[in-house]
């Protein structure tokens, strides 16, 4: 390297040349740094948008589970309630039938004996008896019944 190589145009190209592979070089690292940052955010996107599908997934299977329990409890709901219904019309001829023998029988009171008459008395104590006590039983049950009921709904989240 002579003297007269160092002229201001030739040092400036040199300068200039050089700026241009440092510039060369500084945008090909940034160009590499950003292509594989969007290689990462395109992972990280991916792998959320999967996560995301499985977690929706996840809950419709549970909402499907859960709408599934609902429908059958309808169904076993309504079920009940046409025994009861059946039940209840059956109660009901049971206890018309019941009222028309005691209607006949009460019609034919004057021509019983005073020891049939004792022995009527008797049995419907007893059978007034029964009836009280299984009264009282079932409105126990329908109070218990009640209670967890009111339980329930209180410790329903809200």
């Amino acid at each position: 390297m002579n003297l007269t190589d160092l002229n201001p145009q030739t040092l400036l190209m040199k300068v200039v040349a050089w700026l241009a592979i440092i510039g060369l070089v500084i945008f090909g690292l940034w160009a590499t740094a950003d292509h594989f940052e969007n290689v990462g955010y395109q992972k990280a996107k991916n792998e959320y948008t999967a996560q995301a599908l499985k977690d929706t997934q996840a809950a419709r299977l549970k909402e499907q589970t859960l709408q599934t329990k609902l429908n059958e409890a309808q169904n076993a709901r309504s079920k009940a309630e046409n025994a009861l219904l059946a039940s209840a019309i059956a109660n009901r001829n049971a206890v018309s039938q019941l009222r028309q023998q005691l209607d006949t029988t009460n019609r034919n009171l004057s021509s019983y004996s005073s020891a049939a008459l004792a022995a009527r008395v008797t049995t419907l104590s007893t059978v007034l008896e029964e009836c009280t006590s299984q009264y009282s039983e079932l409105a126990t049950k329908a109070d218990g019944h009640v209670a967890d009921l009111k339980l329930m709904e209180d410790a329903w989240p809200k």
